[in-house]
């Protein structure tokens, strides 16, 4: 394909009648192309909408709720539909007289849609009762097939002539995924959409819960009191899992990853700071319930040894998906998980961990860098909570925290102000949960029992939408395990 030229053109200058053509000798192929075939509309449908809702006022909620200016084509139907819309919206009848009036009165006046003889042409043989929603379907269909081209056109544009922040080829490929899969999630409907438009779902997913009698209606961890507080891991939410070095982040994100899998639900795991083979050994520890320590050396019995093949026969079954690929910023992030749902199935990501990730391709226009690490880590927040709510799926990223609660003498329990790096990761999570082992790196007091080394506890900081409290776990250290809480601990 030849470049393009320093002149470009907006395909808004290709009209489908091709009154306006610019000059043949400064044209892309894509241009060519988009200048023989018009750009895809239905200008008929255009003409019936309009009529319909002149004739039937009652039909103009409706059609405001799903269409904009920008869905049609013409320029006389879009200045059209926006008077219908001023006059509705200012609680005047829309007629023949008020539209011509609205018109005759704008910058354009009356000759902008053609004459005075336009409008009566409108309604010329309409019915007064129409059913909208058949033409409403094919102008959002061609509207959305120009939306296409157009966004194909930026693409091709973008990686020809890119902005001086923006000549990242993974911020090219971000921006290209994002502006295709904005023109294919695209529907019929309104982002705002009143309460009666969508009642009826609510009303089939009440009925739904009442039929399952389920309270995990998210992700599960397994951990009953957990679950119990917050109805599983929610679609959508940013999860912060946070807790000071050494403390069990990972072990605690991989429990919570295989009680997921064996609810059959998929878990995408981006790990930072651990190879995969390492990840995979404490998964079979875990599972198998042998020592890591015996892992790693290979002293094992025959016993262990068939234990450990049971153990990876069973992970092997599980829906987990590992990426140890160093230095991930969440572009990476978004375009694999993008990937990985359009051609599969995705219930919950795991993140190890927030402060080993980098904000490159979100530092905004003109900026070629963050002033600082909190800046740095909040686009990284934010950026995860806007991607949790694109793919409709929770997020669990994991956190470390500052070194305030070793400083405290009351309480080394943490707090939300403890967080490191930034305070947006406490506005922008929907959960925040801190891993808390109160005797754990504990020096210069007597011996520590056994049952004290092993209390954690879990503690819910933060629930956007439910209450906060403590949960008692046990951690077996030997495993890498943490447990519910319960009065002995066994093997």
């Amino acid at each position: 394909m030849i470049p393009y030229q320093t002149k470009r053109y907006s395909l808004q200058e290709f009209d489908v009648k091709k009154e306006k053509q610019p000059s043949d000798l400064n044209l892309s192929a894509l241009e060519k192309t988009v200048l023989k075939e018009g750009l895809p509309s239905n200008k008929e449908a255009e003409k019936v909408l309009l009529g319909a809702i002149i004739l039937n006022n009652e039909l103009i909620p409706t059609v405001l709720e799903r269409l904009n200016e920008e869905d049609f084509i013409s320029f006389v139907h879009k200045r059209i539909f926006s008077a219908v819309k001023e006059l509705y919206l200012t609680g005047t009848a829309v007629d023949l007289v008020s539209l011509k009036d609205k018109i005759e009165k704008s910058k354009e006046g009356l000759t902008g849609i053609g004459g005075i003889e336009t409008l009566p042409n409108l309604i010329e043989g309409m019915p007064f009762y129409t059913n909208v929603d058949h033409y409403i379907s094919i102008i959002k269909e061609k509207s959305i097939l120009r939306k296409l081209i157009k966004k194909s056109y930026e693409i091709i544009n973008s990686v020809y002539n890119p902005q001086e922040e923006d000549t990242d080829p993974k911020a090219l490929l971000n921006f290209a995924e994002r502006s295709i899969l904005e023109v294919g999630e695209e529907t019929l409907t309104s982002s705002l959409r009143s309460l009666s438009s969508f009642s009826t779902e609510i009303l089939e997913t009440v009925q739904s819960l009442v039929k399952r009698k389920e309270h995990v209606t998210g992700v599960p961890s397994k951990i009953p009191k957990l679950d119990e507080m917050t109805s599983g891991f929610q679609k959508k939410d940013l999860i912060l899992l946070a807790a000071r070095p050494s403390v069990g982040k990972t072990a605690f994100a991989i429990t919570l990853a295989l009680n997921s899998a064996k609810k059959e639900h998929s878990v995408a795991f981006f790990s930072l700071e651990m190879s995969k083979e390492q990840l995979f050994f404490r998964m079979i520890s875990q599972e198998a319930h042998i020592e890591l320590s015996k892992l790693r050396t290979g002293y094992l019995t025959k016993e262990n040894i068939s234990r450990v093949q049971r153990a990876i026969d069973t992970l092997s079954g599980y829906p987990i998906y590992i990426d140890d690929t160093p230095s991930l910023t969440v572009l990476d992030i978004g375009a694999k998980l993008r990937r990985l749902k359009s051609t599969g199935k995705v219930d919950l990501v795991i993140i190890d961990y927030i402060q080993l990730m980098t904000g490159k391709g979100l530092e905004g226009a003109g900026r070629s860098k963050f002033e600082n690490r909190n800046q740095e880590v909040a686009a990284i927040s934010r950026s995860l909570k806007m991607l949790a709510k694109e793919i409709d799926i929770p997020i669990i990223a994991l956190s470390q925290l500052s070194r305030a609660p070793e400083k405290r003498a009351e309480s080394s329990e943490p707090v939300l102000s403890d967080l490191r790096d930034s305070g947006s990761l406490e506005q922008d999570a929907d959960l925040v949960l801190f891993l808390h082992r109160p005797f754990f790196g504990t020096k210069g007091k007597k011996e520590i029992s056994k049952d004290d080394k092993a209390k954690a506890f879990l503690i819910i900081a933060k629930q956007r939408n439910g209450p906060t409290g403590t949960i008692s776990l046990a951690f077996r250290e030997e495993f890498t395990l943490f447990t519910p809480f319960a009065p002995s601990i066994e093997e």
